[in-house]
């Protein structure tokens, strides 16, 4: 699950086990009802500053929002654009294994 999609989640779980609607959150954070409708159905982003108002209206800390439930999630990376040269692909293959490299290192810890 990605983080975003598992932040909105939580949000959501939060508001049912507190009893809160869209409406309340609303009063408490100064943001209008639609905004946060439109952030908890992923069709706007959640700015940070609007997550650390959501966090004190519900009463968390803002990485219990963020805290992943799966410790091995996948990671995706979606890159734009054709390797079409050499350099190009030497470039590419070198981020790949920094970011193995990381993995690695940080499933060893």
């Amino acid at each position: 699950m990605k983080l975003n999609t598992q932040v909105l989640s939580t949000i959501k779980n939060l508001l049912k086990e507190q009893g809160k609607s869209y409406q309340d959150l609303s009063n408490e954070t100064g943001i209008s009802k639609s905004l946060i409708g439109h952030m908890l159905s992923g069709e706007r982003i959640m700015k940070p500053e609007r997550l650390v108002e959501i966090a004190k209206a519900l009463d968390v800390e803002i990485k219990d929002l963020i805290r992943s439930n799966q410790i091995n999630e996948p990671l995706d990376v979606v890159f734009r654009g054709e390797l079409t040269n050499r350099p190009s692909k030497r470039a590419f293959e070198s981020v790949l294994f920094a970011i193995e490299d990381y993995v690695t290192m940080k499933q060893v810890k």
